[in-house]
């Protein structure tokens, strides 16, 4: 019997211990795990705190300026049942200026549910707002102002990388997306906060300011300043072209500088965004389609190859004759580089695009299209394989096209550009840096007559108009047609004919190289073409680099 009883005994406090271990383990929570949920709890009984900023980051540029443009937006707040209710006859005055003033921005005010303490938010004007600020003693009533991020440009690069929704469709981008990866990155980030305190009697007694301390901020690698310079340019001296798209890149870094174009309401043609795949880069590949001839033999520089015309403008009726590689490629021989195609092989070809980043993501952005060849397995048989040798049966876009000019700057090494330097804390100091990657595509030998090939392009070739004395320039001209089906104004779909213009290209200062990629849509296909649009733009970027105080 005694043992029966010592046994319940033991059971009774084995009961009360586990009961007082898991009270102390729930004490534990609410005190330090759980502190500030509970914490913001009790504070909004006596507070009303409000978020200042859709943003609770900043984005940075590589001289730690804000990339962002913010508007300010005035808010009005009425508690109903506090503010109803609790104001007496001493402030009855500022009392019905409120319910005037308030009134005008909505109509429905007067069915304000009395017994509610749900906030009620009124957007003010700016003088509304000031007036509003003035009055004072008011009990269920403030005013507050928030920095929205302008959003009126929404494909500009600082735009798309900061949003997490689809444009079109409202849907949250895909989770491997780069948008939703610094999304992740920053979960841990608190909200800019304003925060009324209050009393009992629902006076409010102060107004503070909450700044987190320990946010972390995106640094990205542009630059700001060069950014705005590149913008204006386009819109004020290229206003007539329907859009241009231009990227300019630290050559040895990949680090993108600059990635603009000149009209941000459009889809970014920079990543190819609501096509299928990009465009067609045109004489730009002939780049790579001569290191193939070379990384097989770099004497083959001066081999000769006959041009009799084909695949050249018939109203023009060009026809080359015989000319060495650098040659054609100077000049832009699309009957030879069809050659060359077919003796490379589509095997080479299609490693040598692979390898230089031209059929993958680059900046992982969510829009972003994938480079492709539209024939899987070109013939030359069929005359598949000749067209694609001159650009025309691949899609690329100018964030892919850019690495074939820098892989050759780089002396045969793909450097993968990248936007995003670091996350940084709020002293500008890096928390996490960003590594690039990198990989040998092509041996120094091929890089260097490939470059010097280049610069014959800009010194008497089809790229003139980007020349610029003094400087190690060189780059290559593109210019492409293609067929797009759209809806005419009686609904019926038309096949119509459209032309692009590029220019990719490096240039030197400092000491130190620069690449850029310059794409202008929608040229006009009879007068224009990467020559005489892309190149001049090029040109004056550079200018506009070159001369900027450091």
């Amino acid at each position: 019997m005694f043992f029966i009883y010592k046994r319940r005994c033991y059971v009774i406090l084995l009961f009360f211990l586990i009961l007082l271990g898991l009270l102390n383990f729930r004490i534990y929570n609410i005190q330090y795990k759980d502190r500030e949920k509970y914490s913001v709890m009790a504070d909004m009984q006596h507070s009303y705190i409000e978020s200042t900023r859709d943003l609770n980051y900043k984005l940075l540029d590589c001289n730690e300026n804000n990339l962002l443009k913010y508007k300010e937006e005035y808010k009005a707040v009425i508690i109903p049942k506090v503010f109803i209710r609790e104001n007496g006859e001493e402030n009855y005055k500022e009392y019905l200026n409120i319910i005037e003033e308030l009134g005008v921005y909505n109509k429905n005010y007067d069915n304000l549910d009395i017994t509610s303490n749900a906030k009620h938010y009124f957007d003010i004007d700016f003088n509304t707002y000031r007036r509003l600020n003035e009055i004072k003693n008011i009990k269920g009533f403030y005013t507050f102002k928030r920095l929205k991020v302008d959003r009126s440009e929404a494909w500009s690069i600082e735009n798309m990388i900061t949003t997490t929704r689809n444009i079109n469709s409202g849907k949250e981008k895909s989770l491997d997306s780069l948008e939703m990866i610094i999304k992740d990155k920053l979960k841990n980030n608190k909200n800019y906060t304003i925060e009324f305190k209050k009393d009992v009697d629902n006076n409010i007694l102060n107004v503070k300011e909450n700044i987190p301390k320990n946010n972390l901020n995106v640094k990205l690698t542009l630059d700001g300043n060069l950014q705005e310079h590149i913008k204006e340019l386009l819109n004020n001296k290229y206003g007539d072209y329907e859009q241009i798209g231009v990227i300019l890149m630290e050559s040895n870094s990949g680090n993108i500088k600059a990635m603009v174009q000149k009209d941000d309401t459009l889809p970014n043609v920079n990543i190819g965004a609501e096509t299928l795949n990009g465009f067609f880069p045109g004489s730009i590949y002939k780049t790579l389609i001569m290191e193939t001839m070379l990384e097989k033999d770099n004497n083959n520089i001066n081999k000769k190859f006959s041009c009799r015309g084909l695949y050249e403008d018939k109203n023009k009726g060009i026809t080359h004759g015989s000319l060495s590689i650098k040659d054609a490629f100077v000049v832009s021989c699309n009957h030879i580089f069809s050659q060359l195609g077919i003796e490379s092989g589509f095997k080479r070809i299609y490693t040598l695009s692979k390898s230089q980043g031209l059929l993958d993501k680059v900046l992982n952005l969510d829009r972003e299209q994938i480079g492709r060849f539209e024939i899987e397995d070109p013939k030359m048989e069929d005359g598949s394989l000749g067209l694609t040798a001159i650009g025309q049966n691949i899609r690329i876009t100018p964030v892919e096209a850019i690495s074939i000019v820098n892989t050759v700057i780089n002396e045969g090494i793909y450097i993968k550009p990248n936007i995003v330097s670091a996350y940084v804390d709020n002293d500008n100091k890096a928390v996490e840096k960003i590594k690039y990657e990198n990989e040998r595509c092509i041996s120094e030998e091929t890089a260097l007559n490939v470059k010097k090939a280049m610069n014959e392009v800009v010194k008497r070739g089809t790229g003139r108009e980007a020349y610029l004395e003094n400087i190690d320039i060189g780059g290559k001209t593109g210019s492409t047609e293609r067929l797009e089906i759209i809806k005419n104004k009686k609904g019926e779909e038309e096949r119509i004919k459209y032309s692009d213009g590029w220019f990719i290209g490096f240039f030197n200062k400092e000491d130190k190289y620069y690449s850029m990629v310059v794409f202008v849509k929608n040229i006009n296909k009879d007068s224009q073409s990467g020559g005489n649009t892309a190149a001049p733009i090029f040109k004056d970027i550079v200018n506009i680099f070159v001369n900027e105080e450091s």
